[in-house]
């Protein structure tokens, strides 16, 4: 592990805990999550990726890798933590069977870990759902749509359950549901500018950066380096070697979802 990132909102959320005395729920749920990261990061290192970092703040914990994702293994990657909460929902079941007691200590981790499945399904990045459902548009203009619509609606209907908690016991939650919907966008499409590409770009120093035939145009393009001319390297397709101008190309002609496996 390289770097583990803590933000500083998080004190925001133990303090808001404090104050509605959620500390044993806000236990559970980071319990729940840090187990659905490490499901996450198991089978990422499976496939062969490396942590780069992992970031905890207001909105949870979050695993990041060393290279983007191939689409071979998104959604083996993204599917592991929800699956794994759900496991534990069934085990915590399991256990209210056989020890009818151990409801009063596992009710909390249980709920916890079916509402944080069910919440990472939904199709909204950067959620796992949202990058299953990424992989399975082809279209990047129409994903981008759909993701803006679901997020508008979600990001609605969290601040009206906000407002109407406040006429009772007010919940906090419903109201960083809120902002986290409205104000995770990310750009989808790498944008690409010709005179940034070329500005301060040493063309006699080269770096090789070795790929898989999996990867796509996206995955490419956020390769090149700035300061210097980047050569890709697939010892799974016929000229091994192909530089950063011919990628850009690609990139211009094909959809950047298209593989080197498509285009060989």
């Amino acid at each position: 592990m390289k770097k583990i990132k803590i933000g500083a909102s998080i004190i925001l959320l133990l303090c808001l805990c404090l104050i509605c005395q959620k500390i044993v729920l806000l236990f559970n749920y980071m319990l729940a999550l840090f187990l659905h990261e490490m499901a996450h990061m198991f089978v990422a290192s499976k496939r062969g990726y490396r942590l780069k970092q992992f970031k905890l703040d207001m909105f949870g914990m979050a695993v990041e890798l060393d290279e983007e994702i191939s689409n071979r293994d998104c959604f083996a990657i993204n599917i592991a933590g929800p699956l794994f909460n759900l496991g534990l929902c069934v085990f915590c079941m399991a256990m209210y069977w056989i020890f009818p007691l151990s409801y009063m200590y596992l009710n909390v981790f249980c709920f916890a870990n079916l509402a944080l499945a069910l919440f990472n399904l939904l199709p909204l990045y950067p959620l796992d759902g949202g990058k299953i459902f990424k992989g399975m548009i082809s279209n990047d203009k129409l994903y981008y749509h759909l993701d803006v619509a679901f997020r508008i609606v979600l990001s609605i209907v969290f601040f009206v359950l906000f407002i109407m908690s406040v006429l009772n016991i007010i919940n906090w939650f419903y109201l960083l549901m809120a902002i986290f919907f409205a104000t995770s966008f990310q750009r989808r499409i790498p944008t690409f500018s010709i005179f940034k590409h070329t500005r301060d770009k040493h063309f006699q120093k080269v770096v090789i950066v070795k790929v898989s035939i999996d990867d796509n145009l996206y995955s490419l393009i956020k390769l090149i380096k700035r300061k210097y001319y980047t050569i890709f390297y697939c010892n799974q397709i016929s000229g091994a070697y192909m530089d950063e101008d011919k990628i850009i190309y690609w990139a211009t002609k094909y959809p950047l979802k298209t593989s080197l496996r498509e285009l060989n």
